[in-house]
């Protein structure tokens, strides 16, 4: 899976099709469940740009128009989130509930783009207006039609999607289109996994039981908002912007290691009694302490929530948050035997609501906008991995305003690599940049020195020594 984002993402020109929603016999139902957490905060903030995410992969020849929009279809119809939506009533937010039989779809006139610059101007533009947080249809169902070899590409409002959704709608679309080429009934989604409906994870959530007030758990998250003055903690680097101001988004997408190196990595952190994403936050707090940044590295990172069978093949937003702080040392190391701990802990509190923990502050508002986080995907072990290659799949996102540093890292059979996302000011694009080559730097020391450490240490029996085994799916 290829981690980037529109402006990077230039497809071959050709036909842009899309596909409309008619939901005219689709009367909608008003639903008592409420928004996720994760969906309120953004549709209360929602007001501003699209904030969506988009898949997309290849598919031989020429479109085949019918079998698409049955792919999409069924698609719609398989997961709750996607024949629901959010309309506003007075000062609060419901949700509308589609019978998704009654919904019909049929595709638009074509639009060609002789460039391939002028088919992301495009895409880009058709993107943004369709993927609205409120109202239904909130996504773009399309493809991008050519004689060889042509790109199904679909996107939505984060309202609705997190970044593993990506794989799985990539899974799901390629299996329902090349069915529904070879079939004219609509049981192509039968032999799919079955699943879940996000809406009933959202339901459950809103009935979640509490957790007591002296749990060490919320007393840990409240000492970590303590120390920042009850807000979530910033990038500690200057980037340009001051309190209340933002700046056009900034975008770094670079490969941090190859499969080798990697691997390598992987053996290192775990020798020192942490992941591979404790070894990549022990390097960044490490970067910011040689920057000037403070010897400890603050952050938030995001967690999937799919911990049971029907949510792992579900779409939805299917994330929480948890706290920690990583100590920057001189030695990757020793940073990676402190973190290990502290990254066990954080992934223990991640289990506290976080709407419990800010209702336990009392509330608070955020210094900024955009909150300062590391994210974390092994997409090898994702619904449809062993196809990404094969039919050139990526994950895009939007570029638009930005006023905190953000940072996505992502593992894949083409090593690690990180996406990041920072005001477009003269200090950020410094500040980013500086530190994106120190922890480049840091990470690469590490693994030359991991390296050589395999190549003189004696195996019983003597022999090579063999490549450590690859981290599991999502894990942190």
């Amino acid at each position: 899976m290829h981690v980037t984002t529109i402006d990077r993402f230039q497809p071959d020109p050709g036909e842009l099709l899309i596909w409309s929603v008619d939901s005219s016999e689709a009367k909608p139902e008003r639903s008592r469940i409420p928004p996720s957490f994760n969906q309120s905060v953004h549709l209360a903030g929602a007001e501003d740009h699209s904030t969506w995410l988009a898949a997309s992969f290849r598919v031989d020849g020429a479109i085949d128009r019918r079998a698409l929009g049955l792919a999409y279809h069924a698609l719609i119809a398989r997961h709750g989130t996607l024949h629901s939506a959010f309309t506003k009533c007075g000062d609060g937010i419901v949700r509308e509930e589609f019978d998704p039989h009654a919904l019909r779809l049929k595709v638009a006139p074509g639009v060609r783009a002789a460039s391939d610059t002028a088919m992301q101007q495009i895409l880009w533009a058709a993107l943004d207006a369709a993927c609205h947080p409120f109202g239904f249809p909130a996504y773009l169902l399309g493809a991008i039609d050519r004689p060889e070899s042509s790109t199904i590409l679909c996107g939505f409002d984060h309202s609705h999607v997190d970044a593993y959704s990506m794989s799985i709608i990539v899974n799901d679309l390629h299996h329902l289109y090349h069915r529904f080429r070879h079939t004219r009934n609509h049981v192509a989604a039968e032999d799919l996994p079955m699943i879940g409906s996000y809406v009933d994870y959202c339901a459950a959530e809103a009935e979640m039981t509490e957790i007591s007030a002296s749990d060490p758990r919320l007393l840990a998250w409240l000492r970590f908002f303590d120390e920042h003055d009850g807000h979530p903690p910033t990038f500690p680097l200057d980037l340009g912007v001051g309190e209340g101001e933002t700046a056009p988004q900034g975008v770094d997408v670079r490969r941090l290691l190859d499969p080798t190196q990697t691997e390598e990595l992987t053996d290192f952190c775990r020798r020192n009694g942490s992941s591979l994403y404790g070894g990549v936050l022990s390097a960044m707090a490490q970067a910011v302490h040689r920057l000037g940044g403070g010897p400890q590295l603050a952050l938030l990172f995001p967690m999937h929530t799919r911990r049971g069978e029907p949510w792992r093949n579900a779409v939805g937003w299917f994330t929480t948050n948890a706290p920690i702080r990583v100590v920057g040392t001189g030695d990757l190391g020793t940073g990676a035997q402190r973190t290990g701990p502290e990254l066990r802990r954080a992934v223990r509190l991640g289990g506290v609501p976080i709407a419990q923990v800010i209702a336990a502050l009392g509330g608070f508002t955020p210094v900024r906008n955009d909150i300062f986080m590391v994210s974390y995907v092994d997409y090898r072990g994702l619904p449809g991995a062993d196809l990404h290659d094969e039919i050139d799949a990526h994950h895009i996102s939007n570029v638009t305003t930005a006023d905190d540093a953000q940072f996505w890292i992502s593992r894949t059979n083409h090593g690690l690599a990180i996406r990041s996302r920072f005001p477009n000011t003269a200090a950020g694009r410094a500040s980013v940049g500086g530190f994106l080559d120190q922890v480049d730097s840091i990470l690469m020391s590490a693994t030359r020195a991991a390296g050589q450490v395999a190549l003189v240490t004696p195996l019983n029996g003597g022999g090579a020594a063999r490549p450590a085994p690859s981290e599991g799916a999502t894990r942190r």
